[in-house]
C-alpha cells in the first residue's frame, strides 16, 4: 500500500494539470460586458456560446447585441447580432470553428443597446479544439 500511494499522487498530479475543455465567464449587469478570450494556441479552433438570464414577466422575442472584438495588436472588429430569447434562461451558439489570424489574448466587449428589464448579465462559453497534426 505504501508503494501505491506515491504512484497515485503522481497520477493525480499529471491529470489535474490538464487545460479545461471549456471556459465559462459570466459578467453581471449592467453592461457593457467585457471578456478576455484566450486564443493563444495556433493549433486550435474555438467555439463560442452566449448566455444570459432575464428576470422579468415580459421577455422580448430577441435582443440586439453589439460585439466588439479587439485583437492582441489592438485591431478592432465590430458586428451586431440578435440573440433570440425563448424564455428567461437563454443559451445560444455564437460562433464555431474560429481560427484567429492573430494568436493571443483577445478582448470581447458585448453591449446591449436596449437591455430588457431584468437582464442579469451576459455570459460567454469558450471551447477549444486542438486540430490534429497528422503525425499520429
Amino acid at each position: 500500500m505504501k508503494r501505491l500511494l506515491p504512484i497515485l499522487v503522481v497520477f493525480l498530479a499529471v491529470f489535474s494539470c490538464r487545460e479545461p475543455a471549456s471556459v465559462e465567464v459570466f459578467v453581471p449587469a449592467p453592461g457593457p460586458y467585457t471578456f478576455t478570450v484566450d486564443m493563444q494556441d495556433s493549433t486550435a479552433v474555438y467555439d463560442f456560446d452566449l448566455y444570459t438570464r432575464i428576470d422579468a414577466a415580459d421577455v422580448p422575442v430577441q435582443m440586439q447585441l453589439v460585439l466588439r472584438w479587439t485583437s492582441p495588436s489592438d485591431s478592432v472588429y465590430r458586428e451586431s447580432v440578435y440573440m433570440p430569447l425563448d424564455g428567461r434562461d437563454v443559451y445560444v451558439p455564437y460562433r464555431s470553428g474560429v481560427q484567429p489570424y492573430e494568436c493571443g489574448l483577445w478582448e470581447l466587449t458585448v453591449a446591449v443597446p436596449s437591455a430588457p428589464e431584468g437582464l442579469r448579465g451576459m455570459g460567454l462559453v469558450t471551447r477549444k479544439t486542438v486540430l490534429s497534426t497528422g503525425s499520429d
